[in-house]
């Protein structure tokens, strides 16, 4: 399935290199570019894109505050000559920060990290994990056996992962996507980037975060329609 995508930049140079690149990338389906912000924003509300390459720097407009006001969980991907931004991208849990000027390369990255993450979402069950009833991993020299009701949910963090129960943190060297074909295909939900919830471990949520134990974990903007749907079918 393809991404529709949308551009929106005042800089029409960076425009027609960005359509130049969607071009080239065969899973995705660019609907229009747009050098006046006003008129990308109404366009992003009538055609819902999966994905929009947003400039931050513009004329009297932010393209964060874009993306906070977006009224859909659109994927973003932020394009701007301005490094002091890549903070606020973080926090917006956007799927990538491209750097101006940049090469087909590094655009065909960050596609390739929207597209994973589009996928993730897609049905059947989206949001859900696909794997047992324990899981096992290496974690200190030893073959460690959980069993999967002590998981709380899991947290990534650079090249290992947090797995937290009510009484111990295991710190395995492990990537999310190893730890996501070890879980069961129900009962763990994809809530951020960098989280995974037991879903009957939940104590309250909202579409902005998850409180488990004494933890509250954001819901990431492209995770939030999936999780909603999945807890709300419950």
């Amino acid at each position: 399935m393809k991404m529709k995508c949308i551009a929106i930049d005042d800089e029409p140079l960076a425009l027609k290199l960005l359509e130049h690149y969607c071009i080239q990338v065969p899973f995705i389906h660019l609907l229009g570019t747009y050098s006046d912000p006003l008129d990308g924003v109404s366009h992003a509300r009538s055609m819902r894109p999966d994905l929009i390459f947003l400039d931050i720097h513009m004329p009297d407009v932010s393209g964060i505050n874009i993306a906070r006001g977006l009224d859909h969980d659109a994927l973003i991907i932020f394009t701007t000559a301005h490094k002091e931004y890549a903070v606020e991208g973080f926090d917006l849990d956007v799927v990538d920060y491209l750097l101006k000027p940049f090469s087909f390369e590094r655009f065909l990255k960050a596609c390739d990290k929207a597209g994973q993450r589009f996928q993730s979402l897609q049905p059947p069950a989206p949001g859900v994990i696909p794997g047992g009833d324990a899981i096992t991993f290496k974690y200190n020299y030893q073959n460690t056996r959980l069993p999967l009701r002590a998981i709380l949910y899991i947290e990534a963090c650079n090249n290992y992962i947090k797995i937290v129960t009510p009484d111990k943190t295991y710190m395995p060297t492990m990537t999310m996507k190893t730890i996501r074909e070890l879980l069961p295909e129900t009962g763990f939900i994809r809530v951020h980037k960098s989280f995974i919830v037991a879903a009957d471990k939940i104590n309250s949520f909202n579409r902005e975060r998850v409180i488990t134990g004494r933890k509250q974990i954001p819901v990431g903007r492209s995770y939030r329609k999936a999780f909603m749907e999945y807890m709300e079918a419950r």
